[in-house]
């Protein structure tokens, strides 16, 4: 007998008044799986993507975590239980220290009643769990440095790490090569890497070398619905993906 997927979108539907962004999308995400969306700008993956962390609200359809129905659930209750998203442009609070961006994503995770503003070297559990997630990311060093006076870079892979720091077991990636060079992009997919040991990925990435050394599945969006899923080796060689999208660059 089969398990059921980690994560599971029925039949999600989202318009906005004549436009519809999302239609019929069914997709599952599988246990230490990288599944990654792909598809051409305006095709609807940030909806989607919306959709699945509950910032998005659907007007049909059903989303699963774990066989439990979660569809009416907030996005802080959705976090609470691992589902956890990370977005396309930096949410960082630009005026706190790297370890302080951390700490905070550790206490929301603890459910803490934010005694955050007593110093938090007082505080060594939480001290040393925030300090140990830097390691992880390669920002250590970086500690008591503003997030502001990160490079972009940096910034990017921060906020991954405070993303980490959630301990999700699913966590979407919202485009988090944007900006980046191929030395920063490099770091990012390593990190991506590490998280997969631990949790299941669900990307949405425009640089296919990305997507393709990445991913275990790929699926294929355009104007709002899936024309296909499946290995990559199967999109490359998809005829359907190649004339929508991906033509013969990547075959």
């Amino acid at each position: 007998m089969s398990h059921p997927a980690l994560f599971e979108a029925r039949h999600l539907i989202k318009r906005y008044g004549q436009l519809v962004a999302t239609q019929d999308v069914s997709l599952c995400v599988n246990d230490n799986e990288i599944h990654a969306l792909i598809g051409p700008n305006g095709a609807g993956k940030t909806t989607l993507v919306g959709q699945l962390s509950g910032q998005v609200p659907c007007d049909s359809g059903e989303i699963f975590f774990r066989g439990e129905n979660i569809t009416k659930l907030r996005i802080d209750e959705r976090v609470k239980k691992g589902v956890v998203r990370s977005y396309q442009i930096t949410r960082l609070f630009k005026s706190f220290s790297c370890l302080e961006n951390v700490s905070l994503s550790v206490q929301a995770r603890q459910g803490s009643s934010f005694s955050f503003w007593s110093n938090i070297k007082d505080d060594h559990p939480l001290s040393q769990e925030s300090e140990s997630v830097l390691e992880s990311i390669g920002l250590l060093d970086k500690a008591h440095v503003l997030a502001a006076d990160l490079s972009h870079a940096e910034q990017r892979i921060l906020e991954l790490g405070i993303a980490y720091a959630t301990q999700p077991k699913l966590l979407l990636l919202d485009e988090p090569m944007a900006g980046t060079g191929p030395q920063e992009s490099e770091l990012i997919i390593s990190l991506i890497e590490k998280i997969k040991s631990s949790a299941s990925i669900f990307l949405i990435e425009h640089d296919m070398d990305t997507v393709f050394r990445l991913a275990d599945r790929i699926s294929v969006l355009v104007n709002g619905v899936l024309i296909a899923t499946g290995t990559p080796e199967e999109i490359r060689s998809d005829p359907q993906v190649k004339a929508a999208y991906l033509g013969d660059e990547h075959v």
